[in-house]
């Protein structure tokens, strides 16, 4: 009988004891069972409430200074990015300026290179006819076609002006024809050489061309 007491006795203070470890834990940490049986411990107040202490404390100016020189510098890179691309799109647009002009420039010269330049003429309006004498011209056209014959021989004088602004172009008219003669040289052997040079450039006129006794004007430069 004393035996089962004395069991009794040491099973209620391991009891006590349990529960007074459990309330001391309880202080701590709180556990919960769900519907499920699963377990869910809470974190101490204490802990909570200093989490949420460092949650709600303001900010120093420490903090609040390195954020908005965080913040300068983005918007820095950010402005020195726009440069960049801007620089980019200048460097762009003046390649693209200078290609067009390139472009206008080989084209006006090979504009220039297909237009016949208007003669430099040797002769000018200042020159004056001193004296009139019998030499050399060279008959580059002629023609009876009263429809077509003028305009022929001033095309065809215009298109050797061209090539030889030195020389006199003279169109006349002597029933039925109208004639083109080059030139006012003193002796055959100069019309001769004006004549060569002269069938080289318009080889489709050559056959044309031939050197007649003429009287020709004497300037006052020659």
């Amino acid at each position: 009988m004393l035996k089962r007491l004395h069991i009794r006795t040491l099973s209620l203070c391991l009891m006590l004891i349990v529960a007074l470890a459990a309330s001391a834990q309880r202080g701590q940490i709180a556990d919960r069972l769900n519907k499920n049986g699963q377990v869910t411990v809470d974190a101490p107040k204490e802990l909570v409430k200093r989490n949420n202490a460092n949650l709600n404390k303001p900010q120093s100016s420490k903090d609040k200074d390195k954020k908005v020189k965080e913040k300068d510098k983005k918007k820095a890179e950010n402005v020195n990015e726009d440069e960049k691309l801007n620089e980019l799109d200048e460097d762009t647009t003046k390649e693209d300026k200078k290609k067009d002009e390139d472009k206008k420039k080989e084209e006006e010269k090979k504009r220039e290179e297909i237009t016949p330049k208007k003669p430099k003429l040797k002769h000018t309006s200042q020159q004056t006819i001193e004296d009139r004498s019998v030499g050399f011209r060279i008959q580059a056209y002629s023609d009876n076609n009263y429809k077509t014959a003028k305009a022929s021989a001033q095309k065809r004088a215009r298109d050797i002006a061209m090539k030889f602004p030195q020389y006199r172009s003279y169109i006349s008219y002597k029933a039925p024809s109208w004639r083109l003669r080059i030139g006012d040289f003193k002796t055959r052997g100069e019309a001769q050489a004006a004549l060569a040079r002269i069938k080289k450039v318009y080889p489709n006129f050559a056959r044309e061309m031939v050197i007649v006794r003429d009287r020709i004007n004497i300037w006052s430069n020659d």
